[in-house]
């Protein structure tokens, strides 16, 4: 009698450790489920825009962002590349900081709005790339259209996307004078060691883009 009772207490016992241990094991997929079904929508308040110019013969890099800017068009998606696809960026022109109020005069004053209807400068993504890591844009500016390559790192466990890319104002935007009115202006500033004042035409440019669950 004694044998018999110890045997269905255990088979009890094992039943119930297999039962507890289904019902942990079941409950995990769905956890995680959850968790990639979230849609991430954008956290524009968190996310940058920066550029970098260049001075000199020895190319020395003047680095500056945009404090102002709206994007449009990101619709709510469980991955970021998807929601990527539909950004578009609207850039506010004014907002141009460099941290010299100098030159920031004169980037507004004497280049941008010596352009044609560039109070804002325009972005879209036009295609990704299957692999993720880079995508076409085609910026808007004085006027003109210009589709350029940009690189990007898309982290799906942070919800950040980098992407990085570079414009020239003149053969991309036909900026020339413009550009000229600007150089004129920063002629001594832009003077290297070898005594050459130099502007280039060519702009770097990178975006922060954060997301959050939803």
């Amino acid at each position: 009698m004694k044998t018999l009772s110890t045997l269905i207490l255990t088979l009890v016992l094992l039943t119930s450790c297999q039962n507890n241990h289904k019902k942990t094991r079941d409950q995990q997929p769905k956890t995680t489920e959850k968790i990639q079904s979230a849609q991430w929508i954008l956290d524009e308040d968190n996310s940058s825009i920066h550029w970098t110019g260049y001075k000199t013969t020895g190319k020395i890099p003047v680095k500056g962002v945009f404090k102002t800017f709206k994007i449009k068009g990101v619709k709510p998606a469980t991955d970021l590349k998807t929601a990527l696809q539909s950004a578009q960026a609207e850039i506010n022109i004014y907002s141009i900081f460099s941290n010299n109020e100098d030159r920031d005069k004169k980037l507004i004053g004497k280049l941008f709005e010596n352009m044609t209807d560039t109070q804002k400068i325009f972005a879209r993504i036009d295609k990704i790339q299957p692999d993720g890591q880079s995508a076409m844009m085609t910026i808007n500016m004085n006027a003109h259209e210009k589709t350029v390559p940009v690189q990007l790192q898309i982290d799906e466990n942070t919800g950040k996307i980098n992407l990085s890319g570079k414009i020239d104002l003149l053969k991309d935007f036909e900026a020339n004078n413009a550009f000229e009115q600007f150089h004129k202006a920063c002629f001594n500033k832009h003077k290297g060691e070898d005594g050459v004042s130099k502007t280039w035409s060519e702009v770097g440019f990178s975006a922060e883009l954060v997301f959050k669950r939803k």
